[in-house]
């Protein structure tokens, strides 16, 4: 195994109080939030402190947590700074009592042999569950083979040493784009435990949804398979058709206000109280709104408002070539995110 530390002075090096579970923790339902990556605007270094504050917040908050996502600016990690920042939220986590909270962490890269090695590496630095993309890099020789994307994703769900989730976010990888029928052929694998549909395919997670949920599927596949959209906007509508939660990167900013979306949710889908389904309506649309200012601002607009709404230095600035948030998109923040920051703040 490579060493990790190869003596960077910025990189993160864990105490020797730090632990790392071997067993994979649960896979609950509920809210994720892929989290950005703070990096120091004077050196576009890794701020780990600021880091591990943001995971013990969010955790805290009851979202769970998603690593080296599309907001973690993944493409910009080495592959020393993915693992020292696995370790440092690991630590994180157990240092403040935290320690059933899991890790989902991003692997996939151009090739099955890089991911299934990024796969093992990071189950060596402390992740529970692996979150894959397509290989979009050769998009144009391979979008439209079947064949080959599903041989991939067979080939790391074979050798990944923790469980997979699909990733399916066309806008990231080339415009390749994982139909129902796909994703449901790789839930059938016993390593691969949900997907993540950042393609806003309303009816694709329903009949994903559909399948994994009937009790054939169950009784062949003890693993839940959770589907995920990839966004909050419409988490209601979301669940209504068996989704199990969202990854959604606006819970970087307002995390409270999203898990009380789906609290309301579940609670009025387990009791028909109307006044629930009022309550949830109207958390739903002020999410809704929250969700559309952040996706308009983008990553660099995701790390301006953490910083500016929330504490400053904690979502540090993004990598070049991603620019910093402009005064356009300042002013689309200031708006679009009043109603909910205020509601945060009585949480």
């Amino acid at each position: 195994m490579r060493e990790l530390l190869l003596n960077p002075l910025h990189l993160y090096c864990p105490s020797t109080s730090a632990t790392t579970s071997t067993h994979p923790r649960p896979f609950t339902n509920g809210v994720y939030c892929p989290l950005t990556i703070p990096f120091k605007a004077e050196t576009e270094e890794i701020d780990f402190d600021a880091f591990q504050t943001q995971i013990v917040r969010l955790a805290k908050a009851r979202t769970g947590l998603v690593l080296h996502g599309t907001n973690g600016e993944a493409p910009h990690l080495s592959d020393v700074e993915r693992s020292a920042s696995i370790r440092a939220a690991r630590e994180a986590l157990d240092k403040n009592g935290l320690t059933h909270v899991p890790l989902l962490v991003g692997t996939g890269t151009g090739s099955a042999r890089e991911t299934i090695r990024l796969c093992k590496e990071a189950k060596e630095a402390g992740a529970d569950y692996a979150i894959v993309i397509a290989p979009g890099y050769f998009g144009f020789a391979i979008a439209r083979n079947r064949t080959t994307l599903k041989e991939f994703f067979l080939e790391v769900l074979d050798n990944s040493p923790i469980p997979v989730m699909i990733y399916n976010f066309p806008g990231a990888s080339s415009g390749i784009d994982l139909d129902s029928d796909f994703i449901i052929e790789l839930s059938e694998h016993q390593n691969c435990f949900g997907t993540k549909l950042t393609c806003a395919g309303v009816g694709k997670g329903y009949r994903v949804s559909a399948h994994t949920q009937t009790e054939a599927y169950k009784s062949r596949h003890p693993t839940p398979f959770h589907v995920l959209p990839g966004y909050a906007d419409y988490l209601f509508q979301a669940l209504l058709g068996r989704s199990t939660g969202c990854i959604t990167g606006t819970a970087n900013i307002v995390p409270k206000t999203i898990v009380k979306l789906y609290d309301t949710c579940m609670e009025y889908l387990q009791t028909n109280d109307p006044a629930k389904l009022q309550e949830a309506l109207a958390l739903q649309d002020m999410v809704a709104e929250a969700e559309w200012t952040i996706i308009k601002a983008g990553i660099s607009g995701t790390k301006y408002a953490i910083n500016e709404y929330v504490q400053p230095g904690l979502g540090g600035v993004p990598r070049r070539p991603l620019p910093l948030a402009d005064d356009a998109v300042k002013a689309i923040l200031a708006t679009g995110l009043k109603k909910v920051l205020e509601y945060e703040k009585t949480l």
